[in-house]
């Protein structure tokens, strides 16, 4: 999760730094963001930050005072962005890199601390009617030329053997806010009823 930003209206030099950067009455009525309802990665990025000290609630309570927007899908809020209906916005980084490499004016900062990185986990049903395919479609998702394509689409790959440009996952990892990945899953529908009524 990133804090991207419309580059025609916004410089790199004043784009916010971190997550409590939005909260800046400068960038009221500019911020929008996915509903965590719709998007599991947007989910779990308000659950690491709700299960944390230094944010908990009271951050989406006053991001939402600052006049944050939801959006319904995990694209709209990076469009937003793009197209100036907002400066700013709580993104995914990938989303953005592949928009900023087609030309859309949009770019994004990775917070300077508390970067929240979300895991994109795979798994088979129990009992699907196609177990075999999804197998192999699970393996090929694993294989080198898997982790290959999903490199060129801007997300970072498991694989050692892979090189990944412009990918510092010392810096990230330096960075990153303690999650408790069990705790978000165990608390989701309290989660939710929290961020629903701040932002009903």
């Amino acid at each position: 999760a990133v804090i991207a930003y419309n580059t025609d209206l916004v410089s790199e030099e004043d784009a916010p730094r971190t997550w409590d950067d939005l909260l800046d009455p400068r960038w009221n009525g500019q911020i929008v963001m996915t509903d965590p309802g719709s998007s599991g990665s947007i989910k779990y990025f308000v659950g690491a930050l709700m299960n944390s000290p230094a944010y908990g609630t009271a951050y989406f309570e006053r991001l939402r005072e600052n006049g944050c927007m939801l959006e319904s899908n995990s694209t709209a809020p990076h469009l937003q962005v793009a197209h100036g209906t907002y400066a700013v916005g709580i993104c995914m980084d990938y989303i953005v890199s592949n928009m900023e490499e087609a030309g859309e004016p949009i770019s994004f900062r990775l917070p300077e601390r508390d970067t929240v990185p979300i895991y994109s986990p795979m798994g088979l049903v129990a009992g699907c009617p196609n177990e075999r395919n999804g197998k192999l479609l699970y393996d090929f998702i694993l294989s080198r030329e898997g982790q290959e394509i999903l490199v060129e689409n801007n997300l970072m790959s498991i694989r050692k053997d892979i090189e990944q440009p412009n990918t510092d996952f010392e810096a990230i990892a330096q960075r990153s806010l303690p999650t408790d990945a069990h705790w978000i899953a165990e608390h989701a529908g309290q989660i939710m009823a929290d961020f629903d009524g701040i932002f009903q």
